[in-house]
């Protein structure tokens, strides 16, 4: 097998685990966040989500520093 493909499917593992871990995570910070406390149904998920892009954006660019 090649490198590339042992790369992708550790990678594809790693997206579920990151991407469970990532949403509990914001989920948590959000309920300490006086802002969003009576956010419900699609506004609460609209900013969830918002979060979630944020992180992954800023994890990408903070990896391109390295």
């Amino acid at each position: 097998m090649s490198k590339m493909k042992i790369i992708d499917e550790v990678a594809d593992a790693q997206v579920s685990y990151i991407k469970e871990a990532l949403y509990d995570s914001v989920e948590w910070a959000m309920s300490s966040v006086e802002e969003f406390e009576n956010l419900e149904g699609d506004n609460y998920n609209h900013v969830h989500n918002a979060i979630m892009m944020a992180t992954i954006e800023k994890l990408h660019a903070g990896l391109d520093e390295n």
